[in-house]
């Protein structure tokens, strides 16, 4: 045979090849040079090209949002590469029906959403999920859409965080049939304190508990029991100190944060039984309501206290927060215009691992940076230590700054810097 005859021969035979012969790399290969659509119908023809499909472009859906600004193609998209989703942020408003008028969008609002409960059953790898209706005044028109969503994802066992914003009433059957939570987040108009504690019986494991202000109706005793590995909660609600203390007893709480209106001295029964275990506490957070001097006694005890955020009224509330030596953040509100510079140096002398001090509102003295530099320069000597950001409301800061730049380059081979000032 000769040589031309072998060349043809081998021509005709690769002719003969079918898209099917191509291996996934050069199948891959080929989606580079196709419009969405052509992309979507790739996916669609069988098994194999979907499973080349969500490999080429799985990593576009890994964190995805369904908005009122997502397009058709995006949703069946993220259908189609749906094992590949581990992070879903769903805002109802997509399926508002005054948006199909503008000719955008979802154009078939409950088929969609039908479409989407479907596909979320089969998102083995989805860990994160956060369903919100932000509007008051939109038109969706699902009957109970938080719970036909909870339906659906109520099989995934590697959903650990859930975060739910409504501001309609919905019943919580759907939460309380989740097993297998370690993070709820519920920003809604009212829950009933046993309604909570079902859905914590429920996820034994849950480790982050976050809650709007004033979700709780009652008080928050009832979840104990069940919150034996609960380390952070966030709440908001004023309330009689009894209603406070129960949470002491939560075992492993590190991190507790109140927002919103509270009753002055509410918390000291609370923090004396936290007080009582010293290394426990981490980080707290009483944003709103100034410290009563009571308050600020049992706050001080917490000697492993690593960040700190709280209202003062008076210079001698701030100086007696120099006794937590382990704070490594605090940021203060004060409620007077009281001068706290002389204060505040004896909290940066005395706590030496200080990384942040945020003075939000707050009285200082004209060359307080130049005190805060040479006590740095003094005390900090360590050769690796971790420089102080300081945040501080000043109105003058342009020259400071460019003073203390200066300065800076003078000492930038000394354990001090300071990394930087906001106005």
């Amino acid at each position: 045979m000769s040589r031309n005859q072998s060349t043809t021969r081998g021509f005709a035979k690769m002719s003969a090849l079918n898209i099917l012969d191509l291996n996934d790399d050069c199948l891959g290969y080929l989606l580079n040079y196709l419009t969405a659509e052509d992309q979507i119908s790739f996916a669609q023809v069988c098994c194999r090209f979907r499973a080349v499909a969500i490999a080429w472009a799985g990593k576009q859906f890994r964190q995805f949002t369904l908005d009122e600004n997502s397009s058709r193609q995006e949703l069946i998209g993220f259908c189609i590469c749906r094992e590949s989703v581990e992070g879903l942020t769903i805002d109802l408003e997509y399926f508002d029906t005054s948006r199909s008028f503008r000719n955008f969008g979802c154009v078939a609002p409950i088929n969609c959403f039908s479409i989407l409960c479907l596909t979320l059953t089969g998102m083995v790898s989805l860990k994160r999920l956060i369903v919100k209706k932000s509007k008051e005044k939109s038109f969706i028109p699902i009957e109970k859409p938080f719970e036909k969503i909870l339906t659906a994802v109520r099989g995934l066992n590697e959903l650990k965080v859930l975060e739910l914003h409504a501001r309609d009433e919905f019943t919580y059957d759907n939460v309380i049939q989740l097993k297998h939570l370690e993070e709820l987040h519920l920003h809604i108009a009212q829950i009933n304190a046993p309604v909570l504690a079902k859905c914590c019986k429920s996820n034994l494991s849950l480790r982050h508990l976050y809650l709007g202000y004033n979700s709780v109706q009652r008080n928050l005793s009832d979840i104990v029991p069940y919150c034996a590995n609960l380390e952070t909660l966030q709440f908001g609600m004023m309330a009689e100190p009894s209603a406070y203390k129960p949470l002491a007893k939560l075992p492993k709480l590190r991190q507790l944060i109140h927002f919103g209106v509270r009753r002055s001295g509410s918390f000291v029964p609370l923090l004396t039984d936290l007080a009582a275990r010293r290394q426990q506490l981490q980080r707290l957070e009483i944003d709103g309501g100034t410290l009563s001097i009571e308050e600020t006694l049992q706050i001080v005890r917490q000697s492993g206290l690593r960040q700190l955020k709280c209202f003062c009224s008076t210079a001698e509330s701030v100086e007696m927060l120099s006794q937590l030596t382990q704070l490594q953040e605090l940021s203060i509100w004060m409620s007077s215009r009281t001068e706290i510079s002389a204060a505040l140096l004896k909290v940066i002398g005395e706590c030496k691992h200080l990384q942040l001090l945020c003075i939000a509102s707050g009285n200082v003295s004209p060359d307080f940076i130049e005190d805060v530099t040479k006590l740095l320069f003094e005390n900090r000597t360590e050769p690796n230590q971790t420089p102080l950001k300081l945040e501080l409301p000043f109105t003058d800061c342009t020259s400071r700054n460019k003073e203390l730049s200066q300065r800076n380059k003078v000492l930038s081979c000394s354990a001090f810097e300071i990394d930087s000032w906001k106005c």
